[in-house]
């Protein structure tokens, strides 16, 4: 019996730490980064940006539109008279001067462009976060089935050998009964671990995006981890945050935006500004039906000129004034919203470092609880077998242990994902 129970006891404690398959933690990365569709609507943005440059830059360039009018008209106290025209012309206009407005338009383009960019990289960020989430939460869920299915077989086993003790009338009707109880309990926690290992797994595979059909299975180098030691130390606070906030995208893009803002503010105020274009056009026309010699008309008819524009805004009701307050308010709120992402951050910095220290010293002590319950179950056994100690507190002893078993699994990938989370903050998982 003790042999058995050992070698069960040994299943409980040492079962494999990784599920076969081939997605780690870098292929779910690389999965996630290529598939996603935040990311995808993320980089549409990038090339809508991208556009808006293309645009802009057109405000510097000539135009030319051709025209063909056809006119029906009628006086009706003249007779003998044509009632159609037909109108031909080409035109043609370029803008010399317009107080620097296209230029700063594109600078702000290509800044929003820049922004849009560093955007993306953020959103890839945030999906990279989600799924270290959710590996390691399955990773978790899924030793802590193996934990379950242990239990359950040690609980089947120890309730096979009581019905045969209590055949031979060795205990009582009770300790059998609390035996089988005992044996549903684990059942029920086997069962609870399995619905967690299909959410976590679930939720992974949608960050994939992968289709429900698939045989998805996680590959996990890093669950054969025994203890922090074997991690590298952490840098210290100061360091982290340097190296954070010289890694972070959404700080960036933040910047860049503030100088877009301001280069709108001054395209903004360029409403005022005088504006010189210069115009050509070339036309001709014939009168129809009553009229002849159509070749004539149109040849005689030709008319060239060039033209040279100056405007001179001096009254336009406020229009301009309310555009340079509307620019200046979107560019104080765009510099309030890159102060908020660095408090944010920097928040973000000292809860992931306490986090990760607490998460070590978590683990270390889960290390050594699940030490202290394994000897105090040893114990346990020895005084049960020699009649010392009642079933009910023998159950009590060995649910210790499994729930110290279950802590250190939570401990142990609380510190994977706090190491993991400082590392994609600083940019070492790109």
């Amino acid at each position: 019996m003790n042999s058995k129970k050992a070698i069960l006891l040994g299943i409980l404690l040492t079962a494999p730490l990784y599920a076969g398959g081939s997605w780690t933690l870098e292929a779910c990365l690389k999965q996630a980064k290529e598939k996603s569709l935040q990311l995808e609507s993320a980089k549409l943005r990038e090339q809508s940006a991208d556009i808006s440059i293309k645009q802009a830059k057109i405000g510097n360039r000539p135009s030319v539109s051709a025209s063909i009018q056809n006119s029906l008209f009628d006086h009706p106290f003249v007779d003998n008279e044509d009632h159609y025209r037909l109108s031909l012309g080409i035109s043609g206009s370029y803008t010399l001067w317009d107080g620097g407005s296209t230029s700063l338009n594109v600078e702000a383009s290509k800044l929003n462009k820049e922004a849009a960019a560093l955007q993306t990289k953020q959103t890839e960020r945030s999906i990279q976060e989600s799924v270290l989430n959710a590996y390691m939460s399955l990773l978790a869920a899924s030793e802590n089935l193996r934990t379950a299915d242990a239990s359950v077989e040690l609980s089947q086993a120890e309730f096979d050998h009581y019905s045969k003790l209590f055949e031979a009338g060795s205990i009582t009707k009770k300790d059998l009964t609390q035996s089988q109880s005992n044996v549903m309990q684990k059942q029920v926690s086997q069962l609870t671990a399995q619905l967690n290992v299909n959410t976590s797994k679930t939720t992974l595979r949608q960050l994939l995006e992968l289709d429900d059909s698939e045989n998805f299975e996680v590959s996990a180098p890093e669950a054969g981890m025994t203890s922090p030691d074997s991690l590298e130390a952490l840098p210290s606070l100061e360091e982290l945050q340097k190296n954070i906030r010289a890694a972070h995208p959404g700080l960036k893009s933040d910047s860049i935006s503030v100088k877009a803002a301001q280069k709108n503010t001054e395209v903004a105020g360029k409403g005022s500004s005088i504006s010189v274009s210069l115009g050509a056009n070339s036309s001709t026309g014939l009168s129809a039906w009553e009229s002849k010699e159509y070749g004539d008309q149109l040849k005689y008819g030709w008319q060239n000129s060039i033209s040279l524009s100056i405007n001179i805004p001096i009254i336009d009701g406020g229009a301009t004034t309310n555009k340079v307050l509307q620019a200046q308010v979107s560019e104080a709120e765009t510099q309030v919203g890159m102060q908020e992402t660095a408090k944010t951050l920097e928040n973000n910095i000292e809860k992931l470092y306490l986090n990760a220290l607490s998460a070590d010293m978590q683990w270390k002590a889960a290390i050594l609880q699940v030490e202290a319950e394994t000897e105090a179950l040893a114990v346990a056994e020895e005084q049960r077998n020699a009649g010392a100690l009642t079933y009910t507190d023998y159950l009590s002893q060995k649910n210790a242990l499994e729930n110290a078993q279950v802590t250190l699994t939570n401990a142990k990938y609380t510190c994977l994902l706090a190491r993991k989370l400082l590392d994609l903050y600083q940019g070492k998982l790109d």
